[in-house]
């Protein structure tokens, strides 16, 4: 996926990204990271074809987005985004085979294909055995497991994720990402995500894009573009810097 000199404003007409440029590495896990407000889900919603840019393109596979057909489209890329509904005694493995749409067409019965994508997806995403329970009985971190499940049903080589550990405490934050990592690895999945926590985007990422008000401010390999300077450019944060042989590069916030 490449980022060609992207601006948008939405109705507002206030400017929210800036002369984007960036580009998305096959087989990587690339994370935005940036304070509120500073545009990174805006971001997200153009590379999503969510937002149509004011000025640039977004090309995936060597095509621009706005010349794909919205099924095309749902065939390359899924998407979880921060806000997720659906009604409370829906089963996991229903909202699960809503993936299948895509490949469907609306009076195709379900094939022995979906049926395989589907229990694929439950089973990668630790579900399986709770298909049958309603989503609402799940914990949050299980509850979003389901929603990536559903993405991944698509059978997209492209999966964006639009803060996945929002309002999960640390233990289901790290289960999905560890499960984000293995996606990434073992599946050959492109992954682009959105996250609030520094340490996390070093540790989980190959590319990191850091943001403020709408601009890039730097992008690459965590381990080289993350230093002191840069937080404190980014968000107004002392921090410090440490690396440590066992665990590698991490942050320390120590004042304002």
């Amino acid at each position: 996926m490449e980022i060609k000199n992207i601006s948008f404003a939405y109705q507002d007409k206030v400017i929210r990204l800036k002369n984007i440029e960036s580009n998305i590495q096959k087989g990587e896990i690339t994370t935005i990271l940036g304070p509120n407000g500073c545009g990174k889900s805006t971001l997200m919603g153009v590379m999503t074809n969510n937002n149509r840019p004011m000025q640039g393109d977004v090309t995936l596979q060597g095509k621009s987005l706005s010349s794909y057909k919205p099924k095309e489209l749902a065939r390359t890329l899924g998407v979880v985004h921060q806000d997720n509904h659906a009604p409370s005694d829906m089963t996991v493995e229903k909202l699960v085979y809503y993936g299948r749409l895509p490949h469907r067409t609306t009076f195709t019965p379900q094939s022995d294909e979906d049926e395989e994508k589907v229990k694929w997806a439950l089973e990668r995403t630790g579900l399986y055995e709770r298909k049958d329970m309603a989503i609402d009985a799940l914990s949050g971190g299980q509850q979003q497991r389901v929603w990536i499940a559903m993405a991944l049903a698509q059978d997209t080589p492209y999966l964006f994720l639009d803060e996945p550990t929002a309002n999960l405490d640390i233990y289901y934050q790290y289960e999905i990402l560890e499960l984000v990592k293995q996606l990434s690895e073992e599946n050959g999945l492109t992954v682009v995500m959105v996250l609030h926590d520094i340490n996390q985007a070093i540790q989980y990422s190959d590319k990191i894009i850091a943001m403020k008000q709408g601009e890039i401010i730097a992008s690459g390999d965590p381990n080289e573009i993350v230093t002191e300077d840069l937080i404190e450019k980014i968000y107004g944060v002392h921090v410090v810097v440490k690396d440590d042989e066992k665990i590698g590069k991490y942050i320390v916030p120590i004042g304002i």
